[in-house]
């Protein structure tokens, strides 16, 4: 991949001289030139932060069911909107919906929602914090359920955290799990209506007694066939981490496992700058696509960005400074954790081998879920098909910035934060920037 080469060459191809001369002649035939502009420079920006929402998921209006034209706003993952659908519907199961940070997992659950016949379904939902026990988790979820069923009776109630007083002392209380699907045994819904509980950002929860009350929750509803199915959400390399080795849910759930996305799929996102009347030429959609790297969040980031500053400029056409503009915003915008973790790998960019190394990584082939390959060629060491300095290659992994693949075969590796080869990228690319350096065509990769 020649990710500045391609930068470079969309700098060098669109002059900033083409638009400083066609601005006299929209002068001369707009009659109130400053007020129409400014009129229209407020309508852009307000649609094409209606179009790129990268600090929220894309909620369940975001899909015109009522119109008939559900998902125009999603991009991809038809397959795994069909398989929760499929689960949900026709095979009354539960489904895990995980991956990296930023790939839409809550955008994905709330299409299949739309896409489902939601007449079928009343749905409660809870979004998990660090602090959220089992006992937090089903109270929110209770609360939350519509308030004409015979649930509402147990609003604000959790369900009893200890034995019956009256039972016998030397009988073991009933677990949670048992004590919550009693209560859910006892609520009534509208005829023919299964009950679904949404139960977001799992992986917060820090608690290893809920992660497993949460499991055995999910085998009592299928053991006793109840119309109840859950949804768990969350960021984590695979179900067990989420939910704990459970063989005994194996048979009733469904793992949706969310991969990045094609260049192609990120291009369409990013094409959609153009419903807010941006003019993205074809080098710009692809730039982006290449920074963004399969990561959805990160599209809409860039593009929101480089439209932000090419209307602040008095433009619709998207130029390469624009692009600069977006790649030095996400940057400044970056989690302060990656910003911390990058210093410590690179030494504050003066370990230029470290650097090397992260850039490999993050320039380098990866597979559909960003993981790369490491080969030890007797002295020498590749990092997804790069050769670096092993020493280097030991600091980066000492940093954390670089980590094995929980439970995934030996070579495999990845970044020890899903933003963080973004962040290398924009690093490199405003280095280079900075530096005043276009590469040739004969350069090598960085």
């Amino acid at each position: 991949m020649r990710l500045l080469q391609s930068l470079s060459n969309f700098l060098a191809r669109v002059p900033d001289r083409e638009f400083q001369m066609a601005a006299p002649e929209r002068a001369a035939t707009d009659p109130h030139p400053a007020s129409a502009r400014h009129s229209g420079h407020i309508r852009a920006r307000q649609r094409l932060a209606e179009i790129f929402t990268p600090t929220q998921p894309l909620s369940r209006k975001n899909f015109y069911p009522q119109e008939g034209r559900c998902g125009e706003a999603f991009v991809g993952r038809n397959a795994e909107r069909d398989r929760i659908i499929r689960a949900l519907v026709e095979e009354r199961a539960h489904v895990v919906i995980y991956g990296e940070r930023g790939r839409g997992k809550t955008s994905l659950a709330n299409l299949a929602l739309a896409h489902a016949d939601t007449a079928v379904f009343d749905v409660a939902r809870y979004i998990c914090s660090a602090d959220s026990d089992f006992d937090a988790i089903t109270r929110g979820l209770l609360q939350d359920l519509p308030r004409w069923s015979s649930g509402s009776r147990w609003f604000g109630t959790p369900p009893p955290a200890g034995p019956d007083p009256h039972d016998d002392a030397t009988t073991p209380p009933p677990s949670r799990a048992v004590q919550l699907g009693d209560i859910l045994a006892q609520v009534e819904f509208r005829r023919g209506s299964r009950l679904l509980f949404v139960v977001d950002e799992f992986d917060r929860v820090v608690d290893e007694n809920t992660r497993t009350a949460m499991a055995d929750m999910i085998k009592q509803c299928s053991d006793r066939g109840m119309p109840l199915s859950f949804m768990i959400i969350g960021v984590s390399d695979s179900v067990e981490q989420l939910l704990g080795r459970h063989p005994s849910i194996q048979r009733c759930v469904a793992r949706i496992a969310l991969p990045l996305l094609s260049h192609a799929e990120v291009e369409l996102i990013v094409a959609r700058g153009e419903e807010a009347g941006l003019d993205l030429p074809k080098p710009a959609r692809s730039c982006i696509a290449q920074l963004a790297r399969g990561v959805p969040y990160m599209a809409q980031l860039l593009a929101l960005r480089a439209g932000q500053a090419a209307l602040d400029d008095g433009r619709t056409r998207i130029r390469g400074d624009d692009l600069i503009a977006a790649v030095r915003a996400a940057a400044a915008e970056a989690d302060p954790r990656i910003r911390t973790l990058y210093n410590t790998a690179t030494g504050l960019e003066r370990d230029a081998a470290a650097l090397g190394v992260l850039r490999a990584a993050a320039l380098g082939p990866q597979d559909e879920f960003g993981r790369f390959r490491v080969d030890i060629c007797g002295s020498f060491l590749r990092v997804a098909g790069a050769q670096v300095d092993p020493a280097a290659w030991r600091r980066v992994i000492a940093s954390g910035a670089i980590r094995a693949v929980r439970g995934g075969e030996p070579d495999l590796y990845t970044f020890g934060e899903a933003m963080m080869p973004h962040f290398v990228l924009q690093r490199a690319v405003l280095s280079r920037q900075t530096a005043g350096t276009t590469p040739s065509r004969g350069d090598a990769p960085m």
